[in-house]
């Protein structure tokens, strides 16, 4: 009898684990319809491993120069390889306060997206990191404000990229300050990391990126949106 028991409850166990495996990628639900008779409705999971198609999709970039490259800049990549319909408003030299103005002034329910990407002339101004990131956040409020869908970037790795002038030693322990501020407080908006950029994808000594990085950087927004390439 304690044999039968046992060999009963393997063959129970072995179910079980063929069945977990095979259910694991749905949700199930098991309504109670009486006290002893239940339904279990097979619900596959969505949105886990969408890509996501942004084709004609209306977006609008706000930046500095690392933004501004308007021949093959990490923006002209990522909307030609999806598809999505840009402005570009990212000027050389421009802190995050004159992005504020910006976003006041161009942000309209009229865009799907909004891409946000600046205080590096802010901290290299040795501006406080916490107001700089105030300024994306106030930037992301507004989007959020016209239904639009904010997606803040980190911006490329400042100690493995930055190789300071005299004067200027400071700057890379403080953007990576002022990073890690803004990947732990921002709220409503998705953040990429972009710190993928390498000291050989930069053109100058704060990292105004060649080809080769800006390539990175449109690789990564696709990546962790996981945007459609047409």
């Amino acid at each position: 009898m304690k044999h039968k028991i046992s060999i009963l409850a393997t063959i129970v166990f072995g179910i079980s684990f063929i069945s977990g495996i095979a259910l694991n990628n749905y949700i199930t639900h098991t309504p109670l319809v009486n006290q002893h008779d239940t339904t279990i409705l097979i619900i596959p999971k969505q949105g886990l491993d969408t890509i996501i198609s942004v084709k004609d999709k209306r977006v609008l970039f706000i930046g500095d120069s690392h933004t501004s490259n308007h021949n093959w800049g990490w923006q002209v990549l990522l909307c030609r390889e999806t598809g999505l319909k840009f402005i570009n408003t990212a000027q050389i030299g421009k802190q995050t306060s004159w992005m504020l103005n910006i976003a006041q002034e161009n942000i309209t329910p009229n865009f799907d997206y909004c891409f946000i990407y600046g205080g590096a002339n802010d901290i290299h101004g040795n501006k406080n990191p916490y107001q700089v990131v105030g300024n994306i956040q106030k930037i992301v409020d507004i989007c959020i404000s016209k239904g639009v869908k904010p997606i803040v970037l980190t911006g490329y790795d400042a100690e493995k990229c930055i190789k300071p002038i005299k004067g200027q030693e400071f700057y890379p322990k403080a953007y990576t300050k002022y990073q890690h501020i803004l990947m732990d407080s921002i709220r409503g908006a998705q953040v990429i990391d972009t710190r993928v950029v390498v000291r050989t994808d930069c053109g100058d000594w704060t990292c105004h990126m060649n080809y080769s990085g800006h390539r990175k950087v449109a690789d990564a927004v696709i990546k962790q949106m996981k945007l459609k390439k047409i």
